[in-house]
């Protein structure tokens, strides 16, 4: 590819999200081209890239261009040569155990249970069901700008208690065939404190923080209280008009910002069907992503 090619996007959710061309992902990238693409991001939230076709370390070297990297919580689920890497569908193979979940997913944002929550997430296709498998975005910025004037007064300044042990419970009730995450490491990430309004650090944009599987309760809320708040923030941003469902191919390479967007899977049929994709996550307070 040209140095010098021109990074174009266009497009492709109701309010968000765009499939972008013309931008290298192998080898030396130039400076105006990673201050191009995190630009697009900071507008657009969801970046699609079809047919990256990057090796897992190309991802890793790729990845890093915008910051640290998280190892993932579930270090049995990561590649054993690249522990940046956390893999994720029904697949087994040279060492590596990929992280399955037979039943219902939830709409979250990547680490949200960490102190520093993570700035974006590269989601690649290594291999894709022929139906299935979907992954879908919520527009929490535009869904925060559409909400009604009294129900956003109520929720400005409100904070909400994330939890790893909170989502360990949650995954136990709802996929009791998935081996339960050691409480060793769970011990490693205590509850923290998250607003459930937050503003973009390089945009100014607010948009809202809700992980339902993750949060223990809201601060100041009795659990009945929460938990019914939460509901109807989550049915606010899953309307249609703010989703966008990614449909896979193979070589699909998919980044989003974890600080405007939320996501979750859908399911498909693992006795058919083999699944296997890769997530690298951007740690949070990246330089790259930051402004």
């Amino acid at each position: 590819m040209d140095k010098f090619a021109t990074i174009s996007a266009r497009q492709i959710g109701p309010t968000f999200g765009a499939e972008v061309s013309g931008m290298p992902i192998h080898g030396d990238i130039l400076p105006e081209h990673l201050m191009q693409f995190v630009a697009l991001l900071h507008r657009y939230r969801v970046l699609v890239i079809p047919g990256a076709n990057v090796a897992p370390g190309d991802l890793v070297a790729f990845s890093r261009r915008f910051g640290p990297l998280e190892i993932h919580a579930r270090v049995d689920n990561t590649l054993p040569e690249h522990r940046e890497i956390f893999c994720v569908g029904n697949v087994e193979r040279d060492g590596m155990k990929a992280s399955f979940s037979r039943g219902v997913e939830q709409w979250h944002a990547d680490s949200s249970y960490r102190d520093v929550p993570s700035d974006a997430s590269l989601f690649y296709g290594e291999i894709v069901p022929p139906e299935g498998g979907d992954t879908l975005f919520a527009d929490a910025t535009a869904a925060y700008r559409s909400l009604d004037p009294a129900l956003r007064r109520r929720i400005e300044g409100l904070r909400a208690v994330h939890s790893l042990d909170s989502l360990r419970a949650w995954g136990a009730r709802h996929n009791p065939d998935r081996p339960s995450q050691p409480m060793a490491q769970v011990a490693g990430f205590p509850p923290v404190s998250q607003p459930l309004v937050r503003e973009h650090p390089a945009t100014g944009a607010k948009s809202l923080y809700v992980c339902p599987a993750v949060i223990s309760h809201i601060e100041g809320m009795d659990e009945e209280e929460g938990r019914a708040l939460l509901d109807t923030l989550i049915a606010h941003i899953t309307q249609p008009r703010f989703v966008y469902c990614h449909q896979w191919h193979q070589g699909d390479l998919v980044m989003w910002d974890n600080r405007a967007v939320l996501h979750t899977a859908s399911l498909f049929d693992h006795e058919r069907y083999q699944r296997l994709m890769y997530r690298t996550t951007i740690a949070g307070g990246a330089p790259a992503l930051a402004h």
